[in-house]
C-alpha cells in the first residue's frame, strides 16, 4: 500500500492537475507492486481512459505535470 502521508501528497498533486479542466475527470490512485511505484488511472468523458505511473518519491510538481500532460494528450 501507500502510506497515508504519501497518499495525501499524491492526491493533492493529482487534484492540482485537474483544477482548470473544462470537463469532469476522475482519478484512482493505487500502489503498483510490480514496479514499486504508484499508478493513477484517469477516466473522463467520451470513454477517456489513461494511466500514468511514477515512483513513490516523485516530486508533487512532477506528478501534477505528468497527470496534466496525460489528460491533455
Amino acid at each position: 500500500g501507500i502510506s497515508a502521508a504519501r497518499r495525501e501528497r499524491i492526491e493533492a498533486a493529482v487534484e492540482a492537475a485537474g483544477q482548470h479542466l473544462a470537463q469532469p475527470f476522475e482519478a484512482w490512485i493505487a500502489a503498483d507492486p510490480f514496479r514499486g511505484g504508484v499508478r493513477v488511472l484517469i477516466t473522463g468523458p467520451q470513454g477517456f481512459e489513461r494511466a500514468v505511473a511514477f515512483a513513490l518519491d516523485e516530486a508533487p510538481a512532477t506528478i501534477t505535470g505528468r497527470v496534466r500532460e496525460t489528460i491533455e494528450d
